[in-house]
């Protein structure tokens, strides 16, 4: 069984997977104003409790953002010390791995990712590097040479109406691509934290 851990969107949850299906979904925090910290621990023994996760848990995937820094540095430190005490190789998924999944080699396209605290993302990649921009207005401009947008909750107002579209959905892009995931020991988790359109860690 893997236990996906995601903190990087909205709302937190935990997704359980077994056999290439995801057999539960548990929300952490239900309102923005929760905070992860309070609920994250008694949410994962209620789950370990119904599922008995000290014994069925194989792996573990975590979102690193970017996203809220406070969650992330939060989920992060609780799947670190999970993957420590139980001896469990972890996974980690960033817009970069989603862009990965959906570009299909194809470097016209963009990341619009919401997060926690109604904060805003764009990644896209241009002469091969990827950059991340964080949105802190609507006169965000999206850069030419983008010619489709994939968002992970709402479509952003400052939208191009020419420029195709269309909503993806976190857990089942892992879920797809488990095959892909690489999963280490004794991994070092390093949230994306963006300020100034710099990745911080």
């Amino acid at each position: 069984m893997f236990l996906f851990l995601d903190v990087a969107s909205p709302i937190s949850e935990f997704h359980l997977i077994n056999d290439k299906k995801i057999i539960d979904s548990i929300k952490i925090t239900n309102k923005t104003d929760q905070k992860l910290s309070d609920l994250l621990i008694p949410t994962y023994l209620q789950i370990d409790n119904d599922y008995n996760l000290s014994k069925k848990l194989k792996k573990l995937i975590i979102t690193i953002g970017p996203g809220s820094y406070t969650a992330l540095r939060v989920g992060a430190s609780f799947i670190a010390g999970l993957s420590q005490s139980m001896d469990l190789p972890v996974a980690v998924i960033s817009t970069k791995t989603i862009y990965k999944y959906l570009s299909d080699n194809n470097k016209q396209i963009g990341i619009y990712f919401e997060s926690s605290n109604n904060q805003k993302f764009f990644l896209y990649q241009k002469n091969s590097e990827y950059i991340n921009v964080k949105i802190e207005n609507q006169n965000f401009v999206i850069p030419e040479l983008i010619s489709y947008i994939f968002y992970n909750l709402g479509l952003p107002k400052f939208t191009d109406n020419k420029i195709k579209s269309k909503m993806f959905s976190i857990k089942m892009h892992v879920l797809e691509n488990l095959e892909k995931l690489e999963f280490n020991k004794n991994l070092i988790i390093k949230p994306i934290y963006i300020s100034n359109n710099s990745i911080l860690n």
